[in-house]
């Protein structure tokens, strides 16, 4: 038997033609449809793609997936998203390649050591305890002379600069607390020894601007320079003002005056705190554990007190007693309020743990610390 010749096709392709029975069953074979274009209800859906509007409309045939690789692509009749893990893929029709779209970024969970709830506090008798003590030991320290109270009143004022400048989170509060103690050391010595005039306290505060410029130059990294000057400032102001009640105890005819205003200190802190505690709402601010209740429960506690100390000292007449008390009681109501809000940032967790911890002692001595200029005044305008 010859063997068939192959032909000029053949020998460029390499292959041979195939053999008759081929040839037979290749004629015999029912031949492929003809592409077509999708229905028109499924090139509306495709269209809503705009990375697939114009590549449809071009009719191109139907192009087959890769075997190997079903899941990349997951082809079926119809749209629908396929959720994965760090992407979408969406689906396309048969005959038609996916498309990996990136997947929407997420936000960042907090982290778990910051908690949502606020942290926990002391209850609102034991809040309301400690500034009645501490009003009892400054009257008490008045009662005995000037240096005592000056005693007592500088440690008002040393913890006070520690417990506020840790509640700010001061950038170097190292160096503010250096600043702010010796100014605090100035302005009671110009009051012991300059026969209770406050006029070199503006002399002190200006100092103690200069030695906080200078110690912001000194630092070796100036990072949030603006931040730690200014924190340092409003604590050293806040603690020279504490001195006017040195000033007040050396005015004449004061020293009823300064326990009249001590007491009423006392009385609106204890009395807002137990009216918080039987009745809290409805709350004074957003974030306040501060209620209405508690707030007036405060304000007449405070002329309370200040009528009665003044009935048993026999100073001042009944009326500039009740206004005394008023005067007291709405400044240091005020102070108390302006930590509670201030505290309503703060939430339980190692981030906040030295913040929360300078909140009992700035709550405590806050009120006491700005009464003094606010009494001195209405003492004078009192005696004249």
């Amino acid at each position: 038997m010859t063997r068939p010749v192959p032909s000029k096709s053949a020998k460029v392709s390499g292959k041979a033609p195939p053999p008759a029975a081929r040839r037979a069953r290749a004629a015999k074979a029912p031949a492929k449809p003809p592409v077509t274009r999708k229905p028109p209800a499924t090139r509306a859906v495709l269209k809503q793609d705009p990375e697939l509007r114009d590549w449809t409309d071009t009719g191109a045939p139907d192009y087959e997936p890769e075997p190997s690789a079903p899941a990349a692509t997951g082809y079926v009749d119809h749209w629908k998203a396929l959720p994965e893990d760090e992407t979408v893929i969406f689906a396309r029709p048969q005959g038609f390649p996916a498309v990996e779209r990136p997947a929407v970024e997420r936000e960042p969970s907090r982290p778990a050591s910051r908690a949502a709830r606020p942290p926990r506090r002391a209850p609102m008798i034991v809040q309301g305890l400690w500034p009645a003590l501490l009003a009892g030991a400054l009257v008490g320290a008045s009662v005995f002379g000037l240096l005592p109270l000056a005693g007592a009143v500088l440690g008002v004022q040393v913890f006070l600069v520690l417990g506020a400048l840790a509640l700010l989170d001061a950038p170097a509060a190292g160096g503010g607390f250096l600043v702010a103690t010796l100014a605090v050391l100035a302005a009671d010595a110009v009051i012991i020894f300059g026969d209770g005039s406050t006029a070199g306290l503006a002399g002190v505060a200006g100092a103690g601007f200069v030695a906080s410029l200078a110690h912001q130059l000194a630092r070796r990294n100036r990072s949030r320079v603006t931040e730690s000057l200014a924190d340092t400032l409003v604590v050293l102001v806040v603690a020279v003002s504490a001195a006017c009640l040195l000033a007040l105890h050396r005015l004449e005819g004061g020293e009823p005056l300064l326990q009249i205003s001590l007491a009423a200190a006392g009385a609106v802190l204890l009395a807002g705190r137990l009216g918080d505690w039987i009745l809290p709402r409805p709350g004074l601010a957003v974030g306040s554990t501060r209620g209405w209740p508690g707030l007036l429960l405060g304000l007449g506690g405070g002329v309370a007190a200040a009528t009665v100390i003044a009935d048993l000292a026999g100073e001042p007449p009944l009326q500039a007693a009740v206004l005394l008390g008023l005067v007291v009681a709405s400044t240091v109501a005020t102070a108390d309020l302006a930590v509670d809000l201030g505290a309503a940032e703060l939430r339980s967790g190692w981030r906040d743990a030295r913040r929360v911890a300078a909140l009992r002692p700035t709550a405590l001595l806050l009120p006491f610390a700005v009464l003094g200029p606010v009494a001195l005044l209405a003492a004078r305008l009192l005696l004249t």
